[in-house]
Parts: structure tokens; C-alpha cells; sequence
């Protein structure tokens, strides 16, 4: 296959492909339960999350709430089980299990974020904006967070804090094309010029518009479809 032209990973950053590809791997199959968590425990979240990714969600949800049933301190399951009641507009049940999330683990990232969606869908954006901000002194950086930090101050009519919020969200955001570069670049050295070409269209839809590195990542996109 042919260099792209492209520089995707600085070469100081770079590391060997294989190394990287093993160490996902590696971590992919270490399936150690969390501190507190049983094993048993560990291994009917992973099926019930199976179910779950498989959108066969009545299934998932027998399974992770057998499970909260003999574990009811472990928050991944019970943050997933709120998730399969937000989707299915059960809200209160939906609220109820992240709140028990939340008693156990107090710094449940993901928990947080969906619980202030839900408080935001229910037009309490001052109890959106008083979770979402203890949230973000632990996650400062987080562009999701202060997405949904702009939308709760936007939603009780304070415009230039809702303004200050995005616009910090935007310049993160365009951070998190680096992944899809880092991607792209492995993609291409094991030969997956379509995986590759993918990944840098996610990293240009991430840049700003028009700009030239936005505009250099899509072209790089366009020389790796024609190999």
C-alpha cells in the first residue's frame, strides 16, 4: 500500500501498530470485576449488557435486575438498568435506579450526564445545572457535560452563560479528532484503507468547517478510498 500524504500520527508520538493492537486486546480480555463486585455478579452484567447492545431489551432487563436483586451495590448494573427504563419512557423507574447509582457511587460520571438529560426532559434546568456542575469538579473537560451545562442555562434564560458553555464545548469537542486521527493511522498500517478513510471523516466532522486542517483531513480521506 502506498504512504498517505497525510502525516496522521506525529512520528515522535508513534508507536509500533502491533504493540498497540496488542495491548487492546489484552485489555479487552481481562474481565476483572470492579473493587466490591463479585465475579458472578461481573459476568450476568456482561450478559445482560450483551442483550442490551443487541437491543433485545426486555431480555437485558430480566437479567440486570436478577442481578441488582443479589448485588444491589453495583452501580454499572443499576446505571444500565435506568438507561433500558429511559428509553422506554419509564422515567420515574428510570430516575429511581440512578439515584441508587448515584447513593453508591457518588461519581458515576455517565449517571450524572443521564440523570440531568432526564431532570432537563422534566423542565428542571436548575436541577440540571446543580448536577451537572458537581459534575464537571471532577470532569472539568468534559465537552458532553457542558453541552448539557449550556442547554440547562439556556433553558432558564441565561443566554450568555448557555453561550460560554457551548462554545467551551466546541473547543473540546474538536479535540477528541485526535482518537480518530490515532485510529485512522493504525486502520491504515494493518491495510483497512476503509476503516482508516471512516475515522478520518469523524476526526474532519470534528475540526471546524472549512478550515485547512478540516479540509486536508478530508482529502486524506478521499487519497485513501482511491488505494
Amino acid at each position: 500500500m502506498k504512504p498517505c500524504r497525510f502525516p496522521l500520527v506525529p512520528p515522535c508520538c508513534a508507536l509500533p501498530a502491533a504493540l498497540v493492537l496488542a495491548a487492546v486486546l489484552a485489555g479487552s480480555c481481562a474481565r476483572q470485576p470492579p473493587p466490591g463486585v463479585r465475579q458472578d455478579s461481573l459476568q450476568r452484567y456482561l450478559e445482560g449488557r450483551r442483550l442490551y447492545n443487541e437491543q433485545r431489551f426486555d431480555e437485558a432487563l430480566h437479567v440486570l435486575r436478577d442481578n441488582h436483586r443479589r448485588d444491589p451495590g453495583f452501580s454499572g448494573n443499576s446505571y444500565l438498568i435506568g438507561k433500558i427504563y429511559f428509553f422506554s419512557e419509564d422515567y420515574a423507574q428510570a430516575r429511581s435506579y440512578w439515584e441508587t447509582t448515584l447513593r453508591g457511587n457518588p461519581h458515576h460520571l455517565d449517571a450524572r450526564k443521564w440523570l440531568a438529560r432526564l431532570h432537563l426532559l422534566e423542565e428542571r434546568p436548575e436541577a440540571a445545572e446543580a448536577l451537572i456542575v458537581t459534575a464537571l469538579a471532577d470532569s472539568a473537560e468534559d465537552p458532553e457535560l457542558l453541552t448539557l451545562l449550556g442547554k440547562a442555562r439556556r433553558a432558564r434564560g441565561d443566554l450568555a452563560g448557555a453561550i460560554e458553555s457551548y462554545t467551551k464545548a466546541r473547543v473540546l469537542a474538536e479535540r477528541l479528532a485526535e482518537a480518530s486521527l490515532e485510529l485512522a493511522e493504525l486502520y491504515r498500517e494493518f491495510g483497512m484503507p476503509e476503516r482508516a478513510a471512516a475515522e478520518l471523516e469523524r476526526a474532519a466532522a470534528l475540526l471546524p468547517e472549512g478550515s485547512s486542517l478540516s479540509r486536508a483531513v478530508r482529502t486524506a480521506a478521499e487519497e485513501l478510498r482511491r488505494e
